[in-house]
C-alpha cells in the first residue's frame, strides 16, 4: 500500500504505535513511504548514491521517530520529507567537502537522474507526456522544480511544503506561481511545432 491509501489520521495512529515500539507499525511506515521517498531522492542524486541516501533517511527515521510530534496541517509525510530534503543537502555538502571547492554551488543537482519508476496513470497518461513534463521541469530553477514536484507529484499542501523546505507558506505560493509561469513560458515554443 502507498501513502495515498491512508488518511492523515491513519498514518498518525501507525506512527504513534511505532513510537511505542510496535515493530509491525514501523514496518508499515516503511512500506507506506518507501516508494515516495525513493522517487524524491532519485530525482536529486546520482543513481549510484540513491540507495545509500534512502537507507540513511530511513535510519534517521528510526533514530528520530520518538521525537516526532504531530502538528496541525503538517503531517508525518512532511516531517519525513523534510528529513529527506536535509539528508540530500547534507550529502552534497559532504561530497563538496571531499572533492574541494571546485564543485559549482549552483550545480543543478535536481536534474541528475530521471526517476525510472513510472508515475501513476492519474498523473501522467503516457511516456510521451512524462518525458515532455520532465523536460519542462528540467528547465526550471531547482527551487521551483522542487516546489512543483512536492505539490503536484507528491501531493503535499503548501503548509507541508513549507515544513519540508524551510520556506514560508507565502514564499511557497509565490515560488509556485513563478514556477508555473516559467513552465508555461517554456512550453509555448514546443506547442507551436
Amino acid at each position: 500500500m502507498n501513502s495515498e491509501e491512508y488518511t492523515n489520521a491513519d498514518i498518525e495512529k501507525i506512527v504513534l504505535k511505532a513510537q511505542q515500539g510496535d515493530q509491525d507499525s514501523f514496518s508499515a511506515l516503511f512500506d507506506i513511504w518507501f516508494d515516495r521517498v525513493y522517487r524524491y531522492t532519485a530525482y536529486r542524486v546520482d543513481s549510484s548514491e540513491c540507495e545509500d541516501i534512502v537507507s540513511e533517511i530511513f535510519l534517521k527515521l528510526v533514530q528520530y521517530l520518538p521525537k516526532y510530534k504531530s502538528r496541525s496541517g503538517v503531517g508525518f509525510g512532511a516531517w519525513l520529507f523534510r528529513m529527506a530534503h536535509n539528508t540530500i543537502i547534507d550529502s552534497y555538502r559532504k561530497k563538496k567537502a571531499l572533492l574541494g571547492s571546485d564543485i559549482n554551488e549552483d550545480e543543478d543537482f535536481f536534474a541528475r537522474v530521471v526517476d525510472e519508476q513510472p508515475l501513476p496513470d492519474s498523473q501522467v497518461n503516457s511516456l510521451y507526456d512524462y518525458d515532455r513534463v520532465y523536460a519542462f521541469l528540467k528547465k526550471l530553477k531547482p527551487d521551483h522544480r522542487e516546489i512543483l514536484e512536492l505539490k503536484f507529484l507528491e501531493g503535499f499542501t503548501n503548509k507541508e511544503i513549507s515544513a519540508i523546505t524551510g520556506k514560508t507558506e507565502g514564499n511557497i505560493r509565490i515560488m509556485q506561481l513563478r514556477a508555473l509561469k516559467e513552465m508555461r513560458q517554456s512550453m509555448k515554443p514546443d506547442e507551436a511545432h
